[in-house]
């Protein structure tokens, strides 16, 4: 049985743009998808999805600026 909807966007690529976000100060809705981080709205479910896990929280703060 096939799954149905599109593949999920793989963890690095979703990172990758969250940094790009997060280093550039843009809004999730105007991350460039020709950088191959697809839809910004992704990667800030995703970002969500793990801070709400507490599995993020150490390592995105270490990549904020102090």
């Amino acid at each position: 049985m096939k799954a149905i909807g599109p593949r999920p966007v793989p963890d690095r690529q979703c990172l990758q743009g969250i940094l790009y976000g997060l280093h550039t100060g843009i809004g999730w809705e105007d991350l460039p998808q020709e950088l191959g981080f697809r839809s910004g709205m992704t990667c800030w479910r995703r970002i969500k999805r793990w801070i709400n896990a507490g599995c993020s929280t150490i390592c995105i703060g270490s990549c904020l600026p102090s």
